[in-house]
């Protein structure tokens, strides 16, 4: 993992460079250049502006008692999002488009989900069946223990 982390960190330069170079041949390289710069001004708006109404969609689920669980995913696919419209490059523009874009997000959101569940079910099996409970259903709770009184024991005889 950490040499595929390395491989795209180094690539991902190179490659913009190369688009961004086909780019400038093909409308100029000033263009280009104001091409990029404008697409990162125009991107962190359009995150600004998306951040904002998730923040205030996260409020009123919290309000309402629910789980905020997707407007986090949300504000996290928007943040990486930001982050990738402040880098140069159409590479890094085009995944922030993406990422900047409601139902791809909510998509995302969604594998994202299933995969922690699958993963925790996963890893939780083996306790869930080491119990023997019916199903792999733990259900917990608290009880007392009530000392027997012999007075009040009836005798079935």
């Amino acid at each position: 993992m950490p040499l595929l982390i390395l491989i795209i960190l180094l690539s991902v330069p190179y490659l913009e460079f190369l688009v961004f170079l086909e780019v400038g041949s093909a409308i100029g390289g000033f263009q280009a250049l104001l091409l990029t710069i404008l697409t990162a001004i125009i991107g962190v708006y359009l995150i600004r502006q998306q951040g904002i109404m998730v923040l205030n969609r996260m409020h009123e689920t919290l309000q309402r008692g629910e789980s905020p669980v997707e407007d986090i995913l949300h504000g996290f696919f928007l943040l990486v999002a930001g982050l990738f419209f402040l880098l140069p490059g159409f590479i890094t523009d085009s995944i922030a488009v993406l990422l900047a874009t409601p139902p791809i997000r909510a998509v995302l959101g969604k594998i994202i989900v299933q995969n922690i569940r699958n993963s925790f079910y996963k890893n939780t099996s083996g306790y869930k069946n080491s119990h023997n409970s019916p199903e792999g259903i733990i259900i917990n709770g608290e009880y007392e223990e009530e000392k027997d009184d012999p007075k009040n024991i009836d005798h079935k005889d």
